[in-house]
């Protein structure tokens, strides 16, 4: 605690160092997250010339276009990929594709990133070479020497192979295989942290000092090396700072959810991990381990909010993010809660959105506007951090030929659908289970139980039931709001409209869907449960759901519509397995009380 406390403090002197009236320029950087295992995404994001025009300096390339699946190994062994065989054929293939991409973007001026998992290898080099690269699990072990010359020929390999290539983002918290049929790998930690270490330092020697190359090192992992400081320190503080070296790490303390931070000033030293649990008791704080230690630092910033809709509805995350959301503000949490108070911080040298994509499956959107929107007010703020967050959120509205005086009224819906989101899906009071919906999903009781157990404890049912009617009632008035804008445009003009009646009836069933199950569950509890109340809130739920979908395939320009029903680790946990169950209690009680 000593050692935080001290680069804490050091990092708050620096910060007086650098004049607010003239912050530094950040860098910028997108990729577009494509979903596993599926077709790639079709986006604008994907052009270069377009990133450029936008204000962006780099493009990352996703996982599956990354470097590593593009080289055939012939200097390391040649059997790895032998000449006339159908996995040499699709690496070859890969190089085609890749060199064609990557010289688009650098011809663009932009600089090329991939994003690359570790310890990712073909998997004829871990079976052929398994005494030399495995421990006695299987599991590929950096610790061992071979191992250690794998890496090291993997990336000399990249760069000789990819000159265009200005730079290495390193992915070790998950690992993607969907679209890598001849690798195979997982994450470098086997035995602890010091293998982040052992990593990173050969990550540095490679490519920051032997070949001037750029090297972000992704803290991503559930809840730990990315959440708490006393993990990220002690990995950092073990590896040498680098003027190409930064450490990349996204703006929330877990993944990009929000919540209602009950603790202002946690003090999270005393914590052991901070994930799923942790964040619906304490809430979502912005990243403490942001603008600490000695690194430089990058920022990740959603702008396809996975958990939130996908650019289905409005979803405006700008403001939040860089000025604060009013959760943060609300709790009295101590500061940094943004990125306008650490962008003068010498350590912060940049941000890197994800335009498109994070998460899996749907909603499948047809129009990008609303993702659009997050990740050129973010991308612009980043190359000029003085201009505040509305000034440029205006521009947007004025480049989207938005009539002058509507933009008032963008503003409002915008701002709106922040607060929409927050009260209608997650709580101003905390307490909520963030995943009980993501992607296309809804999900019921099974998660959702224990969160409902507690609120029922607490005696405050009709707080949380009010919020989601609160939530409704901002989002009819984002629909009204949508009628009356004037784009130029009258495709975008329609789609505007289109996807807030979206998030209105969205919203609509996510009140129906907890007025159903948080009054029936708490009633049957108590032993008796009221079957009037629970037919009305059923047939809220069903008229509401056959709106959504007819809208849906009357609107051809909608998202598609969520799932009721999925399964998660083969266990059925959709709201559909609750809502039967509570239809099965109607129809055994011939629905009288």
């Amino acid at each position: 605690m000593r050692l935080i406390s001290r680069i804490l403090s050091l990092s708050v002197m620096l910060n007086f160092l650098f004049d607010p009236l003239f912050g530094q320029q950040l860098m910028t950087m997108d990729m577009v997250h494509h979903n596993p295992g599926e077709p790639q995404t079709k986006s604008r994001f994907l052009d270069p010339s377009f990133l450029k025009a936008s204000g962006y300096d780099a493009k990352v390339f996703f996982l599956f276009e990354a470097a590593q699946f593009g080289l055939d190994w012939q200097n390391f062994d040649k059997n790895i990929f032998p000449e006339n065989t159908e996995r040499r054929k699709w690496v070859e293939d890969k190089n085609t594709v890749l060199q064609q991409k990557y010289t688009e973007a650098k011809q663009a001026g932009l600089n090329v990133y991939c994003m690359l998992d570790m310890l990712v290898f073909p998997q004829e080099l871990i079976q052929k070479y398994k005494t030399e690269m495995c421990n006695g699990s299987g599991r590929i072990d950096i610790g061992k020497p071979f191992t250690q010359k794998a890496i090291r020929s993997l990336i000399n390999q990249i760069f000789d192979r990819y000159p265009q290539m200005d730079g290495l983002i390193i992915r070790t918290g998950e690992t993607y295989l969907h679209d890598a049929p001849y690798h195979k790998g997982g994450s470098p930690l086997v035995n602890g942290y010091s293998d982040h270490v052992i990593l990173i330092n050969i990550l540095r020697e490679e490519v920051c000092e032997k070949r001037n190359k750029q090297l972000f090192y992704r803290t991503w992992d559930f809840g730990r090396f990315h959440s708490l400081p006393k993990y990220y320190l002690e990995v950092t503080e073990q590896v040498k700072p680098h003027k190409n070296l930064y450490f990349s790490i996204k703006h929330t303390i877990v993944d990009f959810w929000r919540s209602a931070v009950t603790q202002g000033d946690p003090d999270y030293s005393k914590f052991n991990v901070y994930w799923q649990d942790e964040a619906a008791k304490y809430g979502i704080p912005f990243n403490p381990c942001i603008g600490i230690g000695k690194h430089q630092q990058i920022v990740e910033v959603q702008a396809q909010r996975e958990y939130e809709g996908k650019g289905a509805h409005p979803n405006y995350i700008g403001k939040g993010v860089i000025d604060g959301f009013e959760e943060l503000k609300a709790s009295g949490t101590k500061m940094p809660y943004s990125l306008n108070q650490v962008k003068n911080n010498p350590l912060v040298k940049g941000v890197w959105t994800w335009s498109r994509g994070g998460g899996w499956y749907g909603p499948y959107i047809t129009n990008e506007f609303w993702n659009e929107l997050n990740a050129i007010v973010m991308a612009q703020w980043a190359k000029n951090p003085n201009k505040t967050e509305e000034e440029i959120f205006n521009d947007f509205a004025r480049n989207k030929g938005l009539d002058e005086k509507d933009i008032p009224k963008f503003r409002e819906i915008c701002l709106l659908s922040a607060d929409g989101v927050m009260k209608g899906q997650y709580s101003m009071m905390g307490g909520v289970y963030m995943n009980w919906t993501r992607d296309n999903t809804i999900s019921g009781l099974y998660f959702l139980r224990p969160y409902f157990d507690k609120i029922i404890a607490d005696n405050r049912i009709r707080a949380y039931l009010d919020e989601k009617t609160e939530a409704l009632s901002i989002w009819k008035r984002i629909e009204k709001l949508s009628k009356e804008l004037h784009f130029k445009d009258k495709e975008t003009q329609r789609f505007v409209y289109i996807s807030s009646v979206y998030g209105r009836l969205k919203f609509q069933l996510f009140d129906a869907a907890w007025k159903v199950m948080l009054n029936a569950y708490a009633e049957e509890k108590q032993g008796k449960v009221d079957l009037v109340k629970l037919r009305a809130h059923l047939k809220y739920f069903d008229d509401t759901l056959t709106q959504w979908q007819k809208f849906v395939t009357d609107n051809p320009e909608s998202a598609s519509v969520y799932l009721t029903s999925y399964y998660e680790d083969e266990q059925e946990v959709g709201i559909a397995t609750t809502l039967a169950h509570y239809r099965k209690l109607l129809n055994k009680n011939g629905g009288n009380d």
